[in-house]
């Protein structure tokens, strides 16, 4: 399978709560970074929940506090998307190649009480460790149902299409281009071992494990006790950042921006 065909479509990062909370509060990231929104999303059978978005282009950051029953962060995934219809059943062509099979689940969503298709997705990871990923497919009637509008023709939805409602080009965040991971030996030998049967080329030196696409690089490190889940992204920027370059937000995280137009955002305890 072509490495053009799955590209990235979000990242979940779980934060500690003073974290969580600095990054909520803080003006720069709501009024100036990116198109910043707190939202809680009402999903089937009563189920939901409520996470801090941050929309570039094509991808986007779902913040969370801390997974349930622990005190920190560390928790993360990695959701890859496909822009075309029937993309996800390919994915399931190439793995079920591997000898995995996987079969699409629906999501659906409540929107003014009623329920509507919105994505399928297969599970990629889901161990039980700190650590899931998947791929997903928007359904190609869910901007119509719900943004009456340009997109109500698609025969597809791609993630640009997706995030148009909310991106806000005047901004600095065009995209995520680059994610480092500290995972557990079995989360990371899995997800590799997928992102390879995706197309992903594998140009690992050292003991880190790097996956290239055309659109976004996977590092992939084994965690420790301190250091686990999203270690860093590096961003794609619009446009070049005067002034302050640096920005902290609590314990647990910290944006810099190089002198072009990029960026790395660092999690966990030693980004503090």
């Amino acid at each position: 399978m072509n490495h053009t065909s799955v590209h990235l479509n979000r990242v979940i990062i779980h934060v500690d709560e003073a974290t969580r909370s600095a990054i909520m509060q803080s003006a720069f990231l709501k009024n100036e970074f990116a198109a910043f929104e707190t939202g809680t999303i009402a999903i089937e059978d009563g189920g939901g929940w409520s996470g801090l978005y941050i929309d570039g282009e094509r991808t986007y950051i779902e913040i969370f506090g801390p997974s349930q029953g622990a005190a920190t962060g560390g928790a993360a995934g990695i959701c890859l998307g496909v822009d075309q219809t029937g993309g996800l059943e390919d994915a399931c062509v190439a793995l079920s190649r591997s000898g995995r099979a996987h079969s699409p689940d629906l999501v659906g969503r409540q929107l003014d009480g009623q329920e509507i298709p919105w994505f399928r997705y297969v599970d990629l990871v889901d161990s039980g460790t700190s650590f899931t990923s998947s791929i997903m497919e928007y359904d190609k009637d869910f901007l119509r149902r719900s943004r009456p509008g340009p997109n109500a023709g698609l025969d597809c939805i791609s993630r640009q299409q997706y995030n148009a409602a909310r991106f806000q080009p005047e901004r600095y965040l065009k995209d995520i281009s680059e994610v480092t991971l500290a995972l557990a030996p079995v989360d990371l030998a899995l997800f590799g071992s997928h992102l390879e049967t995706l197309g992903y080329v594998e140009t690992s030196v050292g003991e880190a494990r790097t996956f290239c696409g055309q659109e976004v690089i996977f590092h992939l490190m084994q965690s420790t006790a301190s250091v686990k889940g999203v270690v860093a992204l590096r961003l794609s920027l619009l446009k070049k950042k005067d002034g302050e370059t640096v920005y902290r937000f609590g314990p647990g995280s910290v944006l810099h921006f190089d002198a072009e137009f990029g960026a790395s955002w660092f999690f966990g305890p030693a980004s503090g």
